[in-house]
């Protein structure tokens, strides 16, 4: 059976010819090209350029100042995640009806990938996306080409029928194909691929990437740069590869931050203010005016201030992190591989992380699902130095924020946080997965929470003192009352949730919504950690880690599909007096009133019909919470680990999929939107009744106080 892939057909039918075959605009867009490496003239060279050899993949055609690329092997590869036979077959009447709508608009199925080299385009070679350039929010689709004038000539055709066309603008090594010069979106033919180029703000621009991308020798492109060359090193080929560039990133913020500082345009009060004076108005009017035009001068200077300390910002913590190398493989069980990025050892992120943390028992001692966790081990006093000088980039600092905490806490703040070792660990749980799907509330959700202290017995000497000022500490939480634990520690109660129980286990600090948490943690190290996939336990307790990080998706998709369930009441036929009859009366003379016999005998029968599409409601609303978790069950949950390396940080781990995989989780929540099964007859009935106790409604009042309606 033929592969096929939804989401890249649709970005190569949507992005190519959407944005390369629709009319021509009645405006001309200025090309955004400050400097260009490539001539500016939109006419073809009088001679050809210097011969290069061709480039053997699209990323080598890439600027060498390209901050972002995912590149796949192939569709193939893409594929290798989600059983697409079995998709085909359950939604055939779907894929089927949409091959056809595409094949009567394009002249071809591009849900086929094997289909593909009909127009010239190759589904076993590489695609993927690339942001160009930050600051102006300009990127690039690209594909490669099993025949580039058979490419050509389906976008010609495709333009024809949606009645425009492109035109070369540019040609150098390759082509630039668009309306006209200078527009946002074009098109470049080059060796065996095509860039669908996309700029999002062409007055921040550096240069026109497409006639870049038209005539670069692959020997100055990205592949060939030290910093690509550095990060993705001589490993061996994956089906997904990424190169981040994070730093270079911020840095480009910061550079199109500073170009439109010196491209601010006149305000809107300046151009008033200009208006004015040119139409000679009164003095007192252009003063007035003088004044607001100041206050805006003010209020946009304040405005590129805080961007900038925010910039700054970015920069301190990330302005030494080096392109991140991002290599995944691709199957149906698992989406796996590592990440990683150089950096020397005084960034930031490189002197607070610190390995030897050990498993975070916030989630192996856990004894409740967990839909969160994280864990590791900081050098306190490197993460306060480094959020001091953070702090101080908005306007704030380190001792600020304790003043603050003791205003609100009590106690010594500072102290406390000195006697941390910097080992934590925190988890989010669920008690009871089914009966959240029910309809349960926000008891079901609890937590785990673990510190690591320097000296147990300054800890139990903190946890005394702070158990005795909770009641009456200035946290706002009313009502929080503290007593012994039956076997030890503190329980916690919470007004309207769970109790928290609090406990020292050796220095490890436990606080919970579990009674059973302290007891596990103390018997953690005889005790084998189970998580509900196998696949994730050798992540979550790689030894030497310095941080771990697990998501169940059931925390994301279930809060995405499953519906908040109503608390209020429900809508009630009294609650819409007929006000709109009787404009002369005031709303309190009607609301008084009394409903009559043949009221209250209707509205029983509105009360019976509501409660039927009420349990009915209940009913789908059930249906739906329990395919969601299902879904969320075969989608599985991401697991990560953070190692120290010599010259940097690297993550191994990965998405890990469930039971029928991606593929089940597809067809699970398709499910979910379309288990419906309203029977709207009931509905209907419901609101001719309620039409009637309207019209019951407006006789009783106009017998009750003797007026008749539209008075």
């Amino acid at each position: 059976m033929r592969s096929y892939s939804t989401l890249w057909s649709a970005v190569l039918a949507t992005g190519l010819v959407a944005a390369g075959c629709r009319p021509k605009p009645e405006t001309t867009t200025a090309s955004p090209t400050a400097t260009t490496t490539a001539p500016a003239a939109t006419s073809r060279r009088t001679s050809p350029p210097p011969a290069v050899a061709p480039a053997q993949a699209p990323i080598d055609l890439l600027p060498e100042r390209t901050g972002v690329v995912v590149s796949a092997a192939s569709v193939r590869h893409l594929l290798r995640v989600v059983d697409v036979g079995a998709l085909i077959g359950t939604y055939r009447p779907y894929y089927e009806q949409a091959g056809a709508y595409l094949e009567q608009t394009f002249g071809h199925n591009l849900l086929d990938p094997a289909r593909w080299p009909e127009i010239g385009i190759d589904p076993e070679r590489p695609i993927g996306v690339a942001l160009l350039d930050a600051g102006s929010a300009s990127s690039c689709y690209f594909i490669s080409l099993t025949d580039p004038s058979r490419f050509r000539a389906f976008l010609d055709r495709v333009g024809a029928k949606l009645g425009g066309s492109l035109e070369s603008v540019y040609e150098d090594r390759g082509i630039v194909l668009a309306h006209e010069s200078g527009v946002r979106n074009q098109l470049v033919l080059r060796d065996d691929f095509a860039f669908l180029v996309l700029v999002g703000n062409p007055k921040l621009a550096p240069y026109d990437f497409a006639r870049e991308l038209a005539s670069v020798d692959p020997a100055r492109g990205l592949t060939a740069s030290p910093r690509w060359q550095q990060a993705m090193g001589r490993g061996a080929g994956r089906d997904v590869v990424a190169f981040i560039d994070v730093g270079g990133m911020v840095r480009g913020e910061i550079d199109a931050a500073r170009r439109f500082a010196d491209q601010v345009a006149p305000s809107w009060a300046e151009q008033e203010l200009q208006r004015l004076r040119e139409q000679g108005a009164a003095a007192e009017e252009i003063a007035r005016w003088e004044q607001v035009a100041a206050e805006e001068r003010a209020s946009q200077k304040q405005r590129r201030e805080s961007r900038r300390r925010e910039l700054e910002l970015w920069g301190a913590v990330f302005g030494q992190v080096g392109p991140i190398a991002l290599e995944l493989s691709l199957a149906p069980e698992a989406i796996t591989g590592t990440a990683r990025a150089q950096m020397p050892e005084t960034a930031l992120l490189r002197r607070v992380v610190t390995a030897g943390a050990g498993p975070p028992v916030a989630i192996t001692a856990a004894s409740e699902r967990v839909l969160f966790g994280t864990g590791g081990k900081l050098d306190l006093s490197e993460g306060s130095a480094g959020l001091d000088s953070l702090l101080r980039a908005v306007g704030k600092s380190m001792d600020e924020l304790f003043v603050e905490l003791q205003a609100k806490l009590g106690g010594d703040p500072r102290g406390a946080l000195e006697m941390l070792d910097g080992t934590v660990s925190f988890a989010l749980t669920a008690k009871d997965m089914d009966a959240m799907a029910r309809g349960g509330g926000k008891e079901e959700l609890g937590f785990n929470l673990a510190l690591g202290f320097k000296d147990p017995v300054m800890a139990a000497a903190l946890v005394g003192v702070t158990m005795a000022k909770i009641p009456s500490s200035p946290l706002g939480l009313a009502g929080l009352k503290v007593k012994r634990g039956k076997s030890r520690g503190h329980v916690v109660t919470v007004p309207a949730w769970r109790d928290v129980h609090v406990a020292l286990i050796g220095s490890t600090l436990t606080i919970s919504t579990d009674p059973k948490f302290a007891q596990q943690v103390e018997h953690g190290p005889a005790r084998v950690w189970e998580p509900r996939l196998a696949a994730l336990a050798p992540v979550v307790t790689a030894p030497g880690a310095a941080a771990t990080l697990l998501l169940d998706h059931t925390l994301l998709l279930g809060m995405f599909m499953v519906r908040r369930h109503y608390e209020g009441g429900r809508y009630k036929p009294s609650q819409n007096q007929p006000y709109w009859r009787f404009p002369s009366l005031a709303h309190e003379a009607l609301d008084k009133v009394p409903q009559s016999a043949a009221y209250k005998a209707r509205l029983k029968e509105w009360q019976r019909l509501d409660a039927k599409i009420e349990r009915a409601e209940k009913a789908q609303e059930r249906r739906r919470s329990e395919l969601a978790l299902a879904a969320a069950d075969s989608l599985g949950a991401m697991a990560i680990s953070l190692h120290e390396t010599p010259d940097g940080l690297m993550t191994e781990g990965g998405q890990y999929f469930g039971p029928g995989g991606l593929a089940r989780t597809i067809e699970r929540v398709v499910e979910g939107f379309s288990t419906v099964g309203t029977d709207y007859s009931v509905h209907e009935e419901r609101g001719r009744v309620e039409q009637e106790l309207q019209e019951i409604r407006v006789r009783d009042i106009e017998r009750a106080l003797g007026v008749r309606a539209g008075e």
